[in-house]
């Protein structure tokens, strides 16, 4: 099973994740995919880990190739997040990989084995949708990246839902 939670930033999309998952299942895994460096970063990460104390989640930090984790076929997984992972995957200390199209295919194949291999996947992502275009060529390709995966994502998802200034809007229900 997949259900996706999206919204914009700062929407409340994580918590209610982590609720969601937390009323459904007791054996969960928390992928953070952020990569721990910077400020910034470590600010995210911190605010993150507050918020899911006492909430029994295993975290696996992995920013890059989930699908060789070390998981149970009953384990439930929220995936923290899709942005992340594909920047994570996208861009590196030169800017952004020449072979884009292939590695978004390869996240998007890398979930569906992680949802083979477990009893569910929540996972969060970000609408970005509305972001201004023409800024860089970069920006262009990543956005259009991310939407790839986010429609790929509904197509295939039990349940979406948009998380919009911390309420969630159903969209799609199996």
């Amino acid at each position: 099973m997949i259900t996706y939670i999206y919204g914009g930033v700062s929407s409340g999309k994580s918590e209610y994740a982590e609720e969601l998952i937390s009323r459904e299942f007791n054996k969960k895994i928390y992928l953070a995919t952020m990569e721990n460096t910077g400020e910034y970063a470590g600010k995210r990460v911190e605010k993150h880990l507050l918020q899911r104390e006492g909430k029994g989640f295993f975290t696996i930090e992995e920013p890059r190739h989930i699908k060789d984790l070390n998981i149970d076929e009953d384990d439930n997984i929220l995936l923290e997040d899709l942005t992340n992972l594909l920047s994570n995957n996208l861009f590196n200390e030169a800017g952004l990989k020449n072979n884009f199209k292939e590695i978004t295919e390869e996240i998007f194949s890398d979930i569906i084995t992680l949802k083979d291999r477990c009893n569910s996947v929540f996972i969060v992502g970000n609408d970005i949708f509305s972001t201004e275009r023409n800024q860089s060529k970069e920006l262009d390709i990543f956005i259009d990246c991310l939407y790839s995966l986010h429609t790929k994502i509904i197509e295939v998802a039990d349940r979406v839902i948009e998380v919009v200034y911390g309420l969630p809007y159903d969209k799609k229900l199996i």
